[in-house]
């Protein structure tokens, strides 16, 4: 692997970003959601909502790259929210994650702490990054989420 990129993803980006979250989504993620939750799920991660969404300012994409393959999406609403967060399979583990989170982390507002609503797959992965779980776990639209929280270091 050579030396990872990460850059706001643009229009040519997104029919890619949104092809790798939900192969990854499928995998991982899929099994504990119901059919309304994987529909929703699917719409609002494809081409045209990434479109509509970041031309709006609704979120920010940002990706991380391998040279010109796409290994990692990380979206945000607002300065500190995390909206999306996935990996390509044949680049878990290998620090991608985290660099796309360090990116996010020096661009956050630094005087309010980060959420993420994450599923069940992500706690763990959040855990490692330094969240705690916040709140109790819901569903909406036929998803699953689980409050989180990142607190800075004092």
């Amino acid at each position: 692997m050579t030396d990872i990129k990460i850059r706001a993803l643009e229009d040519d980006d997104f029919e890619e970003a949104s092809r790798m979250i939900f192969h990854t989504f499928y995998k991982y993620i899929m099994p504990t959601y119901t059919t309304e939750g994987i529909e929703f799920f699917r719409d609002t991660t494809s081409a045209m909502s990434f479109k509509m969404n970041t031309f709006d300012g609704s979120i920010v994409l940002w990706g991380a790259f391998d040279g010109d393959v796409l290994c990692g999406v990380l979206g945000s609403r607002g300065t500190n929210h995390i909206c999306l967060f996935f990996t390509h399979k044949d680049y878990m583990g290998k620090g991608v994650g985290k660099k796309l989170f360090s990116h996010f982390l020096s661009l956050a507002d630094k005087s309010d702490k980060i959420t993420v609503n994450a599923s069940d797959y992500g706690i763990p992965i959040y855990e490692k990054l330094g969240f705690e779980v916040v709140g109790e776990r819901y569903e909406d639209h036929g998803t699953v989420h689980t409050p989180m929280e990142y607190r800075r270091a004092e």
